[in-house]
């Protein structure tokens, strides 16, 4: 009986139900990082224990929500999130991996477009505010950044940018688009909510737009690629850059300078994104299989817990 309730819960409550899940789950992250930062900071600086509540809260708070919503609702969680191989992997992660640094201008000219956004002047106090916290939190990830020594580079990579990957892809592309899907009937217009769902959700408005054309571009790839892999691993080398540049940056190897904004001009954005579609509609759009597993989209059946 419960599976079948399950089953038959219609978009919207299955909306309901993924935010329910999320909130109780980030509250049991909340309690498992407060425990380990405690732990550690009783055994050095804290630091370790700070660096520890990263992998905790998107573990337990974006993954364990995907997978828990996946398996209530669609019976296989990781077939139903798109955790699978397809035809042409490998072609399709190298394409992925291109378009994703052939984005990079854009999202740098989109960067410094944002930052140059400013509330009316009566909420002066509030802007003042958020710029400060976006600034805390660049100064705590700077923390971990400059920690010396390949170990820990490999360990920023881990947790930095391998961690986020996977699990925010979980939620927000295997999760929540595909629910989108359904309740909007459109996959463009799911692909661009739940990209902004998922740059309002990193909490910085003068950070929007890059984020919010990521979480596009990872969308796509999710919708046409077939496999949560490939979008994953795009993320996790949009992350993996701006770790390897800027440890690179402090130790004089490449100039801060030019990890900080690449300064691209309009018409090298647009370019770069010329180059990022061409390469998409090429890999993604022309060579299409007709073999090619079921799209993300498309409704995986519902099979019995018992």
């Amino acid at each position: 009986m419960i599976n079948q309730f399950f089953k038959d819960t219609k978009p919207g409550g299955q909306l309901l139900a993924l935010a329910l899940i999320f909130v109780l789950f980030f509250i049991l992250s909340v309690i498992l990082s407060a425990g380990f930062t405690l732990a550690f900071s009783l055994m050095s600086d804290g630091i370790d224990g700070r660096f520890a509540l990263l992998a905790v809260t998107q573990i337990v708070s974006f993954a364990c929500t995907a997978l828990l919503f996946a398996f209530l609702f669609y019976g296989k969680p990781l077939r139903h999130l798109g955790v699978r191989s397809v035809d042409g992997m490998a072609v399709k992660l190298l394409a992925a991996c291109l378009i994703l640094i052939c984005l990079l201008p854009m999202s740098d000219w989109l960067s410094r477009v944002n930052d140059a956004w400013h509330l009316p002047q009566r909420f002066a106090a509030m802007e003042e505010s958020m710029r400060q916290l976006g600034e805390k939190t660049q100064a705590q990830m700077e923390i971990y950044l400059t920690r010396d020594g390949i170990g820990a580079l490999l360990s920023n990579l881990l947790i930095m940018a391998l961690v986020p990957a996977v699990c925010e892809e979980l939620l927000f592309r295997g999760a929540l688009q595909q629910l989108f899907c359904r309740m909007v009937r459109n996959p463009h217009v799911a692909i661009w909510l739940t990209a902004a769902v998922f740059s309002i959700f990193h909490g910085e408005i003068f950070a929007f737009l890059p984020r919010f054309i990521l979480g596009a571009a990872l969308g796509y790839l999710f919708y046409y690629g077939g496999s949560l892999w490939i979008n994953a691993t795009a993320h996790f080398l949009n992350n993996a850059l701006a770790i390897v540049l800027y440890y690179l940056s402090t130790r004089g190897i490449v100039d801060m300078q030019f990890t900080e904004t690449l300064n691209a001009p309009w018409y090298l954005a647009l370019g770069g994104l010329v180059v990022a579609v061409a390469i998409f509609v090429w890999v993604f759009l022309h060579q299409k299989s007709e073999k090619q597993m079921p799209e993300p989209h498309e409704t995986v059946p519902v099979e019995s817990h018992e």
